[in-house]
């Protein structure tokens, strides 16, 4: 379930970033046409509001996996590693009582709108239901995260892999900013290098 759940979640982070790329776009087309064409979508304030909340939202599972939520552990570095394993647990849990909270308020938001037909003034009148679910969507896979990385915290602390689960739960340091920033250049080097032709058909000289 862990590695399915993480799958998924580097998925929606790939959907976060075309949200992202997909605001960009139509900001840009909103400004052009007002300036050149005279007019204006008038619905780009209302679609990037809903790509930025899903966006925001559907990224946050993939983050944690990847250890990318800013931490303020300073002194948590320094203590010695039994101490640091349950502060890492501790963080985990006020995690999930947050998250809860989240997740009940953003479904409970989703399905009040739905079982009243709610739209927004905009002149697209889009039911409030669908953004709201897809915000809401996210924020369950965040929830779903948290109680997978905390299951298998759990199992390696019980099992006696303290290294594994302060290896899993640290946040990130800058080694692994830039190992991760060296490996990123590494592979795209490689993939701008082209392959030598090779010519298999070469013609034979008579002697």
């Amino acid at each position: 379930m862990f590695r399915a759940l993480e799958w998924l979640s580097r998925r929606a982070m790939t959907v976060a970033g075309w949200c992202y790329l997909l605001i960009t776009a139509l900001i840009c087309f909103d400004i052009l046409a007002r300036r050149l064409l005279g007019f204006s979508s008038e619905a780009t304030a209302e679609l990037t509001g809903y790509l930025m909340a899903v966006g925001m939202s559907w990224g946050l599972a993939g983050t944690l996996f990847e250890r990318g939520h800013v931490r303020i552990d300073v002194l948590v570095q320094k203590l010695p590693l039994k101490v640091r394993v349950w502060l890492h647990l501790a963080s985990l849990a006020a995690l999930l009582v947050a998250t809860g909270f989240f997740v009940y308020g953003a479904f409970s938001l989703a399905k009040d709108s739905y079982d009243f037909g709610s739209t927004d003034l905009s002149a697209m009148h889009t039911p409030l239901a669908i953004p709201q679910g897809l915000w809401a969507a996210g924020l369950g896979l965040l929830l779903l995260a948290v109680l997978a990385i905390g299951a298998r915290a759990v199992r390696q602390l019980v099992t006696g892999d303290a290294d594994g689960m302060d290896r899993m739960l640290m946040a990130r340091t800058y080694v692994d900013e830039a190992a991760e920033t060296l490996e990123a250049v590494a592979d795209a080097q490689q993939g701008m290098a082209a392959p030598a032709p090779t010519n298999t058909n070469t013609a034979k000289v008579p002697a």
